[in-house]
């Protein structure tokens, strides 16, 4: 009798746990981590007989949880790698709104004020022509700072953004580590605690979200975390934690460290291969710092051609004319870690040569060592010459071993430019030297233009030209460099700084004459050489031989920065597509194996109902049959 009792409580109470799991399975089937739950039973034995084994009925071994260790570390480290390829997706998007198209742009800006010299130069003495140029100049001005300002603004997201993924990175691994801690406790009772394995699990997740982790677990149940390259962040029950600490060059940028023994270890940005901070520097370290580059470029160049194309010009008051832009100074930026006192100096030199990059310059081995951050090349430098349109000097200080310097020429450039003159009188739209056609001229030879093109401290000296022949003449005056004896078809007259175009067939004897002008009203040479800045190479000139070849046009340029931007979010948001429809799919593969499915619960706990039941009846019969046994006896 007390066998088939016990059999029936046994099974009950089997029953009773089988429910009592199918209802916590259905009620968490929406609880993010959880993974489903069965209670794991066998036979409680048996005895024998000289009838035979006779079974004890059911015993519960443990309740287990339904969980793949390599499906959730998949899951977990490609939604690492969507977090990061979305991150950086989304500041791609804010970055492309900085460099707007069409008659919103700055190409679009800078080829107004270019084209606002054509009125001035139909119309050299009309001061509202003259004053539509100002207004243009202070449109430019005022879009170029407020490009600059919007990459600023996305840069101090950056860093609120960093701040904030930290501190929450922080709290989820200290609670990583308390749970560790919880399972270390009970490891030893043989039963595992399947909710707090489920809790850490989604823990794990979230953090990486934010920064891609590598498990590995240890004997006692608890699990390590480790992040760039294998730095812990949690070991047993201790989490570290993480800081935004500033660069060592700018103090505005944030780098990512570990804090462990009152130091903060800086990660390698190389190393974070995954989670929304991983997106967040590397936008920063590479994106960002393009942009601010190729903004800077553009204002620098521009600026640069046109403030020297207008002081080879005269104003209305026949002086030379003055900066119509300015830009901010470059920058340059000594490392925390440096011991000498030298502070490098960079001025640019040649703006048409101006490479979108920071530079990094080094003190090694009794030698300056400077390195173009953009494509990595590295020569040996020489103070005071130029590299890159640029040149730097070191003019006081001692450099110790090993100091180093980022020189930023050009992230900081469009920030503060401005719009320099206010009297529309200052353009300096004349030319300092005029050519004219003496009589006894035989042939149809004319002038079509002369503009004065560069610096030359022979400019405005008196030129006599003489021609020989159609194609060949002679020059009697004070004479820059090689003196030009042939004339080459499409091709203008190149003398000290100025370009003559002609028009026409010129006969043997035919003069021209070059001389200083005065401002007249038909004196227009500078405005033209002003106008034909818009089809001149202003951007990314390269020396080959020595010789600057190559570049772009002012709206070409900005019109490859709006197409490399564009290029960046195509390429961002098809990984991004990508790796979002991978880590789909891992999670779709650990929930198939580790998630609740409510038609399968709902039919088991039928099953269990059923189950439960048929236990009671056993109990049932086993109390009939007892009370039977007990009137028996009783007669």
């Amino acid at each position: 009798m007390a066998g088939i009792l016990s059999i029936g409580t046994r099974a009950m109470f089997a029953a009773q746990a089988q429910i009592d799991t199918a209802a916590g399975n259905i009620s968490n089937a929406n609880t993010p981590g959880y993974s489903r739950q069965s209670v794991q039973l066998e036979t409680a034995g048996g005895q024998y007989t000289g009838r035979g084994f006779f079974g004890y009925g059911v015993a519960i071994t443990t309740v287990s949880r339904a969980h793949d260790a390599f499906l959730t570390r998949e899951a977990a480290a490609t939604l690492s790698i969507a977090s990061m390829d979305s991150t950086r997706l989304t500041q791609l998007q804010r970055l492309e709104q900085v460099f707007d198209m069409g008659e919103a742009g700055l190409g679009h800006a800078a080829s107004q004020v270019l084209n606002a010299f054509v009125d001035v130069a139909s119309r050299p003495t009309d001061s509202s022509a003259r004053q539509v140029v100002l207004s243009r100049l202070e449109e430019l001005a005022s879009r170029f700072r407020s490009a600059a300002q919007e990459l600023a603004t996305l840069q101090s997201g950056v860093t609120q953004e960093l701040k904030t993924g930290i501190a929450t990175v922080n709290e989820l691994a200290r609670r990583v580590a308390d749970l560790n801690q919880q399972i270390a406790r009970v490891q030893g009772l043989d039963h595992e605690p399947n909710d707090l394995l489920d809790q850490r699990d989604q823990l794990i997740r979230e953090i990486n979200k934010y920064v891609q982790v590598t498990q590995i677990p240890a004997d006692d149940g608890t699990v390590g975390l480790f992040i760039g390259g294998g730095q812990r962040l949690v070991l047993g029950n201790h989490a570290l934690e993480l800081r935004a600490v500033p660069d060592e060059y700018d103090a505005s940028v944030m780098r990512l460290a570990v804090h462990e023994g009152n130091v903060d270890r800086l990660l390698p940005e190389n190393t974070l291969s995954g989670g929304s901070l991983a997106g967040l520097l590397r936008f920063q370290r590479t994106d960002l710092a393009d942009a601010q580059n190729q903004l800077g470029r553009l204002a620098l160049a521009f600026s640069s051609a046109l403030n020297a194309q207008h002081a080879l010009g005269l104003d209305q008051a026949g002086q030379p004319g003055t900066a119509l832009l300015s830009t901010t100074a470059p920058r340059v930026l000594p490392s925390s870690r440096n011991t000498g006192s030298a502070l490098p100096e960079v001025a640019v030199s040649s703006a048409h040569l101006l490479a979108a990059s920071d530079y990094e310059l080094r003190y090694e081995g009794g030698a300056w060592q400077l390195t173009r951050l953009s494509d990595g090349t590295s020569v040996p430098y020489t103070p005071g010459t130029e590299f890159d349109g640029l040149t730097i000097t070191v003019p006081a200080g001692t450099p110790a071993e090993g100091d180093r310097f980022l020189l930023q020429p050009l992230r900081q450039a469009a920030g503060d430019m401005r719009s320099l003159l206010g009297d529309p009188r200052g353009i300096a739209a004349a030319s300092p030297v005029i050519a004219t056609l003496p009589p006894g001229n035989t042939g149809t030879v004319a002038v079509s233009g002369l503009i004065p093109a560069q610096v030359d401290p022979n400019l405005a000296e008196p030129i006599e030209i003489t021609f020989t022949s159609p194609t060949t003449f002679t020059v009697n005056g004070t004479v820059s460099g090689t003196v030009p004896t042939s004339l080459v078809p499409g091709e203008p007259i190149r003398i000290n700084g100025w370009e003559l175009t002609l028009t026409g067939t010129p006969q043997p004897g035919d003069r021209i004459l070059v001389q200083p002008a005065t401002v007249t009203p038909s004196n227009n040479g500078n405005a033209l050489g002003l106008l034909a800045l818009r089809d001149a190479p202003l951007v990314g000139q390269q020396l080959v031989g020595g010789v600057a070849t190559g570049g772009e046009t002012i709206t070409d340029a900005y019109a490859s920065v709006m197409a490399a931007v564009g290029v960046r979010v195509q390429g961002a948001k098809a990984s991004a597509e990508m790796s979002d429809a991978i880590a789909r799919e891992a999670e779709q593969t650990r929930t198939s194996v580790a998630g609740v499915n409510l038609d399968e619960e709902a039919a088991r706990l039928i099953q269990f109902q059923q189950s439960y039941q048929a236990a009671a009846k056993v109990l049932q019969i086993a109390q009939t049959v007892f009370d039977s046994l007990l009137q028996t006896v009783g007669r």
